[in-house]
């Protein structure tokens, strides 16, 4: 789960496919012993490797990192033999400052990671081109270093078996049983980013760079922190408004089911703006229908005490017999969901100050550019009326010149509601003038 951040850098990124990546030798692990079926068992083996003391964590450009690459990539390949699939590894780079880890060296600007790709070809002649996404990401926060040197000692790691372990775990789980199956219409695309835990960078970095065509994407399922079902059996959903009708096609499906649904589209009780909080989120702002599935936050939230024995494994099995179903629905219905976009949206830019007033924009974390890069843009908010669009560089407010998105807060905290000044944007290299009313 993505951490509130107060200051975002940027990061350039660059994408591969593993057919390129042919000739380096790729470090396999020995098949996990599972089952076509999804079980208990084999969500521990999972959680019980990628979450283990092993691979120390799994932060952006680790070497737990490339480990749980590695792993995930490998139960893609074997998982249900002979179905057909794709498997692809797709590099992108991200911030070393937003990471802060002692072993990076000064000149380093940047550390890979990765997002692993595992496509399963739809069986129907037509509905085969549109496709469903099942997605989570599989890093970790950062180990608190600090502390591991000082008491010289492993329980500093940040294994993060419910964030998200749980998540990754159950991609894993439902690629191998509708590999099995493989009795889908749509194709589906499994998808487990690196970079959350820095700002939903590998979600970021795919829509952009998608393997697929997004205009054509029926659903996509995130899967973030679904380790910790309560005893209410308190399970999230958000992302239920951003189809036309969506909680009318899902009543059937969640009718056969006893938990707790909480639907959200902008935040529960534990957590403000959580909806814009993951990696589906960035495929919300491409149009895109979503649904997120998750648990609740709890006390072990981005600490080394998240760990294996804490996960609720009956309850991920419960949880995976209601996602299959749902995915399984929508791979094959006749029937296009139709984006909406949720009203009231808050920014998303997860700030902590107290802003009086806010153009309702969206950043561009990964923008490399010089001043506040746009990433989307919300509708009817003051940037939207002004005439903001997605891919514009904000460059000054009135006549302060923005640098970047800490000199952009700056001049926000000094406004009041009600005001009208000018914004200045880049848009394809030339300067717009725009007025605008907060």
């Amino acid at each position: 789960m993505l951490r509130i951040i107060v200051f975002s850098l940027f990061f350039i990124g660059c994408s591969i496919s593993e057919a390129s990546l042919s000739s380096q030798k790729f470090e396999s692990k020995k098949k996990q012993d599972t089952q076509s079926e999804i079980t208990i068992e084999d969500f521990k083996s999972h959680i019980g490797y990628l979450a283990s003391d092993k691979l120390e964590g799994r932060s952006s450009g680790t070497k737990g990192d490339k480990l749980a690459k590695d792993y995930i990539a490998n139960h893609f390949r074997t998982a249900s033999l002979p179905t057909e699939r794709f498997v692809e590894v797709q590099e992108h780079y991200v911030p070393a400052k937003r990471i802060r880890r002692d072993s990076i060296k000064d000149d380093d600007k940047t550390v890979l990671t990765y997002n692993i790709i595992a496509t399963l070809p739809g069986n129907d002649p037509v509905l085969k081109d549109e496709f469903v996404v099942i997605g989570g990401h599989y890093d970790s926060t950062k180990n608190p270093q600090k502390l591991r040197k000082l008491f010289n000692t492993t329980d500093s790691i940040n294994n993060g078996a419910d964030d998200n372990a749980s998540g990754t775990s159950m991609v894993l789980e439902l690629f191998e049983k509708f590999a099995s199956t493989n009795d889908h219409k749509r194709t589906l695309v499994f998808i487990l980013f690196g970079g959350e835990e820095l700002g939903l960078l590998g979600a970021q970095h795919y829509v952009k760079n998608p393997t697929i065509d997004l205009d054509k994407v029926q659903l996509m399922v995130n899967l973030d922190m679904v380790g910790r079902l309560d005893d209410k059996k308190s399970l999230y959903l958000g992302g239920i408004p951003s189809a036309e009708n969506f909680d009318k096609k899902l009543e059937p499906l969640f009718n056969k089911t006893d938990f707790n649904l909480v639907g959200f589209s902008r935040s529960t009780s534990q957590r403000s703006n959580l909806f814009s909080a993951s990696d589906h989120y960035m495929f919300y702002l491409s149009d895109v229908p979503v649904l997120f599935f998750f648990t609740g936050l709890h006390e072990d939230y981005h600490k080394p005490s998240d760990e294996y024995h804490k996960v609720n494994y009956e309850g991920m099995k419960q949880i995976s017999d209601l996602v299959e179903p749902v995915v399984l629905n929508f791979a094959n219905s006749a029937d296009k969901l139709v984006f909406t976009e949720i009203k009231q949206e808050e920014d998303g830019q997860n700030m902590q100050r107290n802003f009086k007033v806010s153009l309702r924009v969206m950043p561009d974390y990964s923008s490399p550019e010089k001043g506040f890069s746009v990433g989307g843009v919300i509708k009817d908010g003051p940037g939207d009326k002004a005439g903001i669009k997605k891919g514009d560089i904000v460059v000054m407010i009135g006549d302060k010149e923005i640098d970047d998105i800490y000199k952009y807060m700056d001049i926000l905290s000094t406004l009041e509601p009600e005001m009208t000044t000018t914004v200045t944007v880049l848009r394809n290299g030339n300067k717009k003038v725009l007025n605008v009313t907060f």
